[in-house]
């Protein structure tokens, strides 16, 4: 028997198996919960499944992985003729990212056989893009096998490091896995992400993002809770519980940058969910187009990680029109109380429409006299002025409206740095205006322009443990 990779080379996923969502979300199951029924409509196609478990229960948690691993496993052997792929449990573990432990054989032990002990029925499967939809009868595993000096079948005790495994594929999933319904999936991506659940969420939003043209055009998907509770394989479907269940996963999606925001709205059963999705992961290589806007980014003495962040999260015409005005605004300032880079940042940051082009281009228009009912006139004698009059009236805010304003440029300098759980603090003590949002972006600023973070970052934080100390000077 050839010896199994330790780490798989394959990155797919088939749309059959992730369009029917068949794993999920729950990372434990109640005892007698062995099966669900769903029907739905996905990428503009109607499907029903129907899953009936085992004593197991119906796969779920980490059996999502376990689903992508043996399919990639699968591909990257060359599809076999009898649909087989063989590896050692160890290998195994590996490959889904798990460590040689006792607990992750039996973790192990357990998905496959609730992966081959489930029977699903679908109405909705295709063999190729654009084909007739029809129904299909399967287990995702057809057959798990220890191999020893002859295969025999898998017993129920635990498996170990030296445990051999043959595991073979259902024909239906095999035929699916060959056909033109296979896309790219960044299962690398996947595996890094924290827990179970939000690996699930992930391909589920994923494959929409791929499979579904109105979503990826319009910038967003949107589900009815109830209906992405169900989709999730939620057993518990009470709003106030799925809401429960997603709220962690959002946050770790966010915190992955692979999700710009998730936002719920509405009451009770007629509440909905409203996914952005980020331009581009920090994962992903930059493109040629988008190196090009980093290497202008710098000009402006913009640190290159700072320049790489903000090129991935904006797609490349509005990085582009921001850089371009930032470029005309800093040619036709004379004087810049601090560095071009923190001013720069500002500029690329506003979503306040702080700065904007005079009708000659180039230029600064301030947006205070805006922001007072007044008309704008651009300041050609001292735009510094301007710039400082601005930050008194931001700093004169309330907190709620300071913390809206720049919430978005503080996550994206500080928000990895500190940590989720020192974030939700930064977040409060910003609402409850025990700090301002306002001098913590700038002091922010200021530390990235002077290659300065890391001790910034560790102020903050020490800042953020002793609630008596304030997190801001009065004078950034």
């Amino acid at each position: 028997m050839t010896s199994s990779p330790l780490a798989l080379r394959s990155n797919f996923d088939d749309l059959n198996l992730a369009e029917a969502s068949l794993i999920s979300c729950l990372t434990r199951l109640k005892a007698g919960e062995t099966r669900w029924e769903h029907s739905f409509v996905i990428a503009g196609r109607e499907m029903h499944v129907e899953c009936l478990g085992n004593a197991y229960g119906f796969p779920h948690g980490p059996d999502n992985d376990m689903m992508l691993v043996l399919s990639n496993l699968f591909l990257e052997r060359g599809k076999p003729r009898d649909n087989s792929v063989e590896c050692s449990a160890y290998a195994l573990l590996k490959m889904l990212g798990r460590t040689d432990s006792s607990q992750n054989y039996r973790i192990i032990h357990d998905s496959l056989t609730r992966l081959s002990g489930t029977m699903y029925k679908i109405s909705g499967w295709l063999d190729h893009p654009g084909g007739t939809a029809r129904r299909v009868t399967f287990r995702f595993i057809e057959r798990v096998e220890e191999v020893a000096a002859e295969a025999t079948s898998l017993n129920l005790k635990s498996f170990g490091a030296g445990t051999k495994l043959r595991v073979t594929l259902d024909k239906e999933v095999a035929a699916s896995l060959s056909s033109p319904r296979v896309r790219p999936f960044d299962l690398d991506f996947m595996l890094k992400l924290p827990g179970s659940q939000s690996r699930m969420l992930f391909r589920l939003l994923d494959t929409l993002w791929y499979s579904d043209p109105q979503a990826s055009s319009e910038g967003h998907l949107d589900f009815g809770l109830l209906e992405l509770g169900k989709l999730l394989r939620l057993t518990n479907l009470r709003p106030d519980s799925i809401r429960r269940t997603i709220s962690p996963i959002h946050d770790e999606l966010i915190a992955s940058e692979f999700l710009k925001s998730a936002v719920l709205s509405g009451r009770g059963a007629t509440q909905r969910v409203r996914y952005v999705l980020n331009p581009q992961r920090p994962d992903y290589p930059l493109t040629a187009e988008q190196l090009e806007l980093v290497g202008r980014l710098k000009l402006l003495e913009i640190p290159d990680s700072q320049a790489r962040a903000y090129i991935r999260k904006h797609t490349v015409d509005a990085a582009r029109a921001r850089l371009a005005l930032a470029e005309r605004i800093l040619a036709s300032t004379s004087r810049i109380r601090k560095s071009r880079g923190a001013y720069a940042w500002d500029i690329l940051n506003d979503g306040s429409g702080k700065y904007v082009d005079t009708a000659g281009g180039g230029g600064l228009v301030a947006a205070v006299s805006q922001m007072k009912g007044s008309t704008t006139h651009p300041v050609e004698e001292d735009p510094q002025a301007a710039f400082d009059e601005l930050r008194r009236f931001e700093d004169a805010l309330p907190a709620e409206e300071q913390w809206e304003r720049h919430r978005g440029a503080i996550k994206l300098l500080l928000g990895k740095r500190v940590g989720q759980e020192h974030w939700k603090l930064l977040e409060a003590r910003c609402l409850a205006g025990e700090m301002s949002a306002s001098a913590l972006l700038r002091e922010a600023n200021a530390a990235m322009a002077a290659l300065s973070m890391h001790d910034f970052v560790e102020t903050v934080v020490v800042r953020l443990k002793d609630e008596g100390v304030p997190l801001t000077s009065a004078e950034s």
